[in-house]
């Protein structure tokens, strides 16, 4: 036995139960027992809608399985079964499909199919056809996401490239902006401060003759010099070489992303249409409630 929340005994006030085999209500408090024709179908049935107005999922759930007891084809219990396993009021959650967990195997769902009237197994199997639909475009939807994270991830490391590139090509610009944004004061100091040192080196040249150092000092400045020149020459082309197959890397994965991204948008219509077709084939058209309507595109 079950029981059924929104039956009261009429003698107590007591929850009823329900024995579906014996087809009678009993009242566990007081002991009174009603006939299985007690509460008419048009009866259970406004039973059911009140209870899961009230999220009173259990209760609906014992109403619809009474009515199928009489019923087994009976379109408004089958689906109600589906409904309580959902704990969803109507069907219009399928229009926020954002918020949609529900398996394409539901029992309540296949039980539906298997058991409804011809007329109504269109209804029920495009509900099962939009849940596929939509996990589909969840999938697409996360791909897209992932290929637009690893082209993220491309053009940091080609703006990375970039940086070193600047940086290889503009060495002493870069320090000489550096001093010219020192403030007034300091770069006075610092420019001072060099041309002491300038100045001294070239005494100490003239006064201790030794012209022969300076000069191989000037050789072996101008040697790194053109080396460090080399050397750029030769970064810069490698970074350059670097930067060709990242500039195709990322130009494709943006291909793939608006590729997946259109796959996924088409699917996400496909399951709007879906849930369209069967919200206009149901047989006893349901209204959204408050909290449902919330969040639905118009």
């Amino acid at each position: 036995m079950s029981i059924v929340k929104s039956n009261l005994c009429p003698t107590c006030g007591g929850l009823l139960s329900i024995d579906l085999d014996k087809q009678i209500y009993l009242c566990p408090f007081c002991g009174v027992s009603f006939d299985y024709e007690y509460f008419r179908e048009d009866n259970v049935k406004d039973v059911a809608s009140k209870a899961i107005g009230r999220n009173e999922y259990g209760s609906a759930e014992d109403a619809y399985k009474f009515m199928l007891a009489k019923d087994p084809h009976d379109f408004e219990a089958l689906r109600g079964l589906f409904l309580c396993a959902n704990k969803w009021k109507s069907m219009h959650p399928m229009l926020k499909d954002s918020d949609i967990h529900v398996s394409v195997d539901e029992p309540t769902l296949i039980n539906a199919i298997d058991n409804c009237l011809p007329e109504h197994k269109g209804y029920f199997e495009n509900i099962r056809e939009a849940l596929k639909e939509l996990y589909h475009y969840r999938d697409l939807k996360k791909e897209a996401k992932d290929i637009g994270q690893e082209k993220d991830t491309a053009v940091k490391a080609l703006d990375s490239l970039k940086q070193e590139y600047y940086t290889n090509a503009h060495g002493f610009t870069i320090m000489w902006d550096e001093i010219q944004e020192l403030e007034p004061k300091e770069r006075e100091v610092f420019i001072s401060a060099a041309g002491i040192i300038i100045l001294l080196l070239i005494v100490l040249a003239v006064q201790s003759r030794a012209w022969p150092f300076f000069i191989v000092m000037g050789v072996f400045i101008l040697v790194a010099i053109a080396g460090y020149n080399i050397r750029k020459v030769v970064v810069a082309k490698r970074l350059r070489a670097s930067m060709i197959p990242a500039k195709a890397k990322i130009e494709e994965l943006s291909d793939k992303h608006k590729a997946k991204s259109t796959e996924a948008e088409q699917s996400h219509n496909r399951y709007k249409a879906l849930v369209q077709e069967f919200m206009d084939m149901d047989p006893l058209p349901q209204k959204a409630s408050e909290d449902e309507n919330d969040g639905i595109e118009e």
